[in-house]
């Protein structure tokens, strides 16, 4: 409608908000159909496993790696459907956003890769920096850029870790992104072809995303000039207000 009278504006502002439905309806019905794309090979797997145990009389031996082949397809169904949860969920209205010492939340985040991941060896460099936001959700953004920099780095080269003015950067020096994989780094379920041997629902890095655009911040990947990856979360940093 067009006219600048009250029941113009409210005709503008009706259509906008029908638009604003529509698109998070369909985002909805896409991450629904994406999860039972990638739900359905684990629980595939995992069904023909049982009935290989039930109808074979199998060495003890070959039994017990059956029963650790669904263990882990069950571990990692439960990993899927989690994060989707947190996807759909977004950003819970009950949680109350603060103000938050973003390095400290590295520090935290870090400390639990440590435990998680023994064999990986971490470097800090950390500035205080201010942020507002629900901690817990930001301290899992941050643990899921860890626990991608885990997943690549070789045991011997630090994943190096800066806040600085509102930003978290995570450096790994694995075999880096490939030029065709880049922008989809931060895509729900995007896996690059050499990661889909490796452990993990493909959804940790679109978290990353959804939590830094609630927030008012955003997402970035570079390929460093000599190897590795490194990723960011961008936020506002209310120290510079």
């Amino acid at each position: 409608m067009r006219g600048r009278d009250e029941l113009a504006r409210l005709a503008r502002s009706f259509n906008t908000m029908l638009e604003a439905l529509e698109l998070s309806l369909r985002s909805q019905r896409q991450l629904v159909a994406d999860a039972s794309h990638e739900l359905r090979t684990p629980l595939t797997t995992a069904k023909t496993n049982v009935e290989v145990l039930r109808r074979a009389e199998l060495p003890k031996e070959e039994q017990e790696v059956i029963l650790r082949d669904v263990s882990q397809q069950i571990d990692e169904l439960a990993l899927i459907v989690d994060n989707v949860v947190d996807l759909a969920r977004g950003v819970e209205p009950n949680l109350e956003v603060e103000e938050v010492r973003l390095d400290l939340l590295a520090e935290q985040a870090v400390g639990r890769a440590r435990r998680l991941s023994p064999g990986s060896k971490f470097t800090l460099d950390l500035e205080p920096c201010l942020v507002r936001g629900v901690p817990s959700r930001l301290e899992r953004a941050i643990a899921n850029l860890l626990d991608n920099a885990c997943k690549w780095s070789p045991a011997e080269a630090p994943i190096e870790v800066k806040v600085s003015r509102g930003t978290v950067s995570v450096r790994d020096h694995g075999q880096g992104i490939d030029d065709a994989d880049l922008p989809q780094v931060f895509d729900r379920f995007y896996r690059a072809p050499s990661a889909r041997s490796l452990p993990g629902s493909g959804l940790g890095l679109a978290i990353v995303r959804q939590v830094a655009e609630s927030y008012g911040g955003r997402v970035s990947v570079e390929r460093p000039s000599d190897g590795g990856a490194m990723l960011r979360i961008e936020l506002p940093c209310l120290d510079e207000d």
